[in-house]
C-alpha cells in the first residue's frame, strides 16, 4: 500500500467514524416512522384497555404518530406479551404489562412461553394502586384487627371474596393471611362487579378489590371498609387506615401496570419512549384520569422499572408458590 493509499484509507476511516454518531441520530430522529401498536391484555373496556387508551392517546400527540391500541385477551394477558414478541423490535411494537403478566403469570403456569425478565426491554412503570377490604354492613368486626381476632377464633370459617384466581386481588389476599397468620375461605369471582354483588348481598362476609369500586357502595351504606393495603390512605376512602397502619407493615401492597417493548429494541428508543411518557404522566389531565380508575400515576426509568421487576419477582415468587395458585 503506498503512503497516498494508506493517507485515503485514514481519512475515509476517521470520516465514517465521525459520520457514525450523526446516522446513527438521524435514525433515531425519524423514529417513529409509522403507527405504533400496543398490545393489551384486557378486553375492551377492561381497567387496563382504558388506561392503555389514555396513556395511547396522549404517547401519539408525543410522537406524531398514531398509537393503536390492540385488545389480546386470554391466557391471563399471555397472548398479548407474545404478540408483542413476535414482532420486530424496532420500537413500533409495545404492550401494556400489568403485574400478573410480567410478574405472577411465571409462578402461575407451570410453562410460560415468555421470560419477563429476559425478555422485556422494561420503559416505564405507568400506575399503581393498592387494593380494600370491604365488609358486608352485619359483620360484627369494625376494625381489621378485629376481623384478625375473630378469624383466629374461627379458622376457616369466613368468606373472603376476590377477583379471579391469580389475579392481584387474589394474590395480594394470600399475602395478607400469611402476614396475619390466619386462616379463611377465599371465593374467587369472575369480576370485581360480580364480587361487589357477593359481599353486598351477604353471601361472603368480605371483599377485597380497588377502591374506586368500592367507595361508591361506602357511600351509600351497602358496605364498610376494614382497610386499605397501599402505603398511603386513599382519596376516596380518606378514613380508612393502612394495614401497617393496622399492624401488618409486611402486607403493603400495591398492583402496577407498565409499559414494556422486546428486550432486542435498541436503547435509544427505549428512552426516547421514556422521555414522552414522564411528560404526559406529569400532566393534571392524565393523572385525574388514572385517579378514577384507582391508580396514581407513577413513572419510572427503565433502570428503575427493571430493577422493580426483579424486586417483585423476589417478593412475590414465594408467595404464590407457597399458596399452591395454579393457572393452566
Amino acid at each position: 500500500m503506498t503512503a497516498l493509499t494508506r493517507r485515503i484509507t485514514l481519512a475515509a476511516g476517521t470520516a465514517f467514524c465521525c459520520l457514525a454518531p450523526a446516522l446513527r441520530r438521524s435514525v433515531a430522529q425519524v423514529w417513529p416512522d409509522r403507527p405504533i401498536r400496543l398490545f393489551v391484555g384486557g378486553a375492551p373496556g377492561s381497567v387496563p384497555d382504558t388506561l392503555a387508551r389514555v396513556i395511547a392517546e396522549r404517547l401519539a400527540m408525543a410522537l406524531n404518530q398514531p398509537v393503536i391500541v390492540e385488545n389480546k385477551p386470554g391466557a391471563a394477558g399471555s397472548l398479548a406479551i407474545g404478540a408483542m414478541l413476535a414482532a420486530k423490535p424496532d420500537g413500533h411494537t409495545l404492550a401494556l404489562a400489568t403485574m400478573s403478566q410480567a410478574v405472577f403469570n411465571s409462578y402461575l403456569f407451570p410453562k410460560l412461553a415468555y421470560d419477563p425478565l429476559q425478555d422485556f426491554a422494561p420503559v416505564s412503570l405507568l400506575a399503581t394502586g393498592a387494593m380494600a377490604v370491604a365488609a358486608h354492613p352485619a359483620f360484627p368486626p369494625t376494625t381489621f384487627r378485629a376481623f384478625v381476632d375473630l378469624a383466629k377464633a374461627q379458622p376457616g370459617r369466613i368468606m373472603l371474596g376476590t377477583t379471579a384466581v391469580g389475579s392481584p386481588p387474589h394474590v395480594f389476599c394470600h399475602l395478607m393471611l400469611r402476614a396475619a397468620g390466619i386462616k379463611v375461605t377465599i371465593v374467587p369471582h369472575t369480576s370485581g362487579a360480580e364480587g361487589m354483588r357477593s359481599v353486598m348481598r351477604g353471601d361472603v362476609q368480605l371483599f377485597l378489590d380497588a377502591p374506586t369500586i368500592i367507595s361508591p357502595q361506602v357511600a351509600a351504606g351497602a358496605v364498610k371498609v376494614l382497610v386499605v393495603t397501599g402505603r398511603s390512605r386513599e382519596k376516596v376512602l380518606p378514613d380508612v387506615p393502612t394495614i401497617a397502619e393496622a399492624g401488618l407493615p409486611d402486607a403493603t401492597a400495591e398492583a402496577w401496570i407498565g409499559l414494556v417493548a422486546n428486550a432486542q429494541t435498541p436503547p435509544h428508543l427505549v428512552e426516547r419512549l421514556n422521555a414522552s411518557l414522564t411528560e404526559l404522566l406529569a400532566l393534571d389531565s392524565v393523572r385525574r384520569r388514572l385517579e378514577g380508575l384507582s391508580f396514581v400515576a407513577t413513572g419510572s426509568t427503565p433502570q428503575e422499572f427493571a430493577q422493580s421487576l426483579r424486586d417483585d419477582h423476589g417478593r412475590w415468587g414465594p408467595i404464590i408458590t407457597a399458596s399452591g395458585i395454579k393457572l393452566e
